[in-house]
């Protein structure tokens, strides 16, 4: 019982679950796998236009009396070239139809694919086309279901794949782009100075133009050398004219500090000889304070001696004066 349980749960669960029923959808898709969406001029691929998830009871033929009785590829092949001009700020963009090729093919209700080789006979300088300038190439195919009474029938899908068409001439240039773009930069990212300047700016857009022509997406690497050739490289120049005018105006504000820095020192050495002077001045002052205080200590002293020696000599006149004066009393007296 305890088995049957998580069964029947799981059987609730499954017819809850809405089922959703994949649509009949057509594909377009090349051999050898092409890589970053490109493809080589002269070589040869194998185009396989096929339906996924084919269900003939899933399409409605409403309104069809006939019976199906094969499947309809009408395609078409085009070659188209694109290009840019850049006039200041504004771009203009132009196109060309390069070629057409059409190719239908009709295939049984059970096989319900078409399998057919493309080559690739022309590059494109062989179109008029520059190596600066894209060729894609545009595979456009519908479906239909062919009826007995109906030559073209009900239409299932249309789809449509893009891809890019490279050369080596397109490769030749990229990497002499690159090597541009290297000297260019290189020589501003190793320049002294310019400490403002973003230069990881500017070695990450390298970094990113080698790594795309390392791993061989040319489509990549040409839309990075549009940017910098466009854009970037203005960027850098005017990024190392703004750097150039920071450090200059830098460079004056130091020069107006050594200026007042020499100014000052040459009042510090002005004031430094008046201090000097002042400072002989004192010593000399000084010794001439200290000479008048000896003489003058040698004047009080003489000075003091001789006070003394008045003082001494005035008691001693005042004591013989008593004398004399009393001798004479006594005479008279007598």
């Amino acid at each position: 019982m305890k088995k049957i349980i998580p069964l029947v749960i799981l059987a609730i669960i499954m017819f809850m679950v809405p089922t959703v029923e994949a649509e009949t959808s057509l594909t377009i898709d090349l051999t050898p796998e092409l890589e970053f969406n490109q493809v080589w001029a002269y070589e040869t691929y194998q185009v396989n236009v096929s339906f996924t998830e084919f269900n003939l009871s899933d399409i409605d033929f409403t309104g069809y009396s006939g019976t199906p009785v094969e499947i309809l590829f009408e395609g078409k092949i085009s070659w188209k070239g694109k290009g840019g001009y850049d006039f200041g700020t504004a771009t203009t963009g132009y196109n060309y139809n390069l070629d057409d090729l059409e190719v239908n093919f009709r295939t049984s209700l059970e096989e319900h694919n078409e399998v057919f080789n493309l080559t690739l006979e022309n590059d494109a300088l062989d179109y008029g086309m520059k190596p600066f300038e894209s060729v894609q190439i545009v595979f456009k195919f519908d479906a239909y279901i062919v009826m007995s009474d109906d030559p073209i029938g009900l239409k299932i899908d249309t789809k449509t794949k893009t891809v890019e068409m490279v050369d080596d001439t397109k490769v030749r240039y990229l990497e002499g782009k690159y090597s541009e773009m290297q000297d260019e930069i290189n020589t501003v990212i190793d320049a002294s100075g310019l400490e403002s300047f973003n230069r990881e700016r500017y070695q990450n857009i390298l970094t990113a133009m080698n790594t795309s022509l390392t791993n061989g997406d040319y489509i990549e690497a040409l839309d990075i050398w549009d940017d910098y050739n466009e854009g970037d490289r203005e960027d850098m120049i005017n990024g190392i004219v703004k750097s150039s005018n920071t450090e200059y105006e830098e460079l004056e504000s130091l020069r107006e500090l050594q200026d007042q820095l020499s100014s000052l020192e040459q009042d510090l050495e002005l004031l430094q000889l008046e201090y000097d002077q002042l400072e002989n001045t004192y010593v000399a002052l000084a010794s001439t304070y200290n000479k008048v205080n000896q003489e003058l200590d040698t004047v009080k002293g003489n000075l003091s001696t001789a006070i003394t020696a008045v003082f001494l000599t005035a008691i001693g006149f005042y004591f013989l004066g008593r004398r004399s004066v009393k001798k004479e009393v006594e005479v008279e007296n007598a």
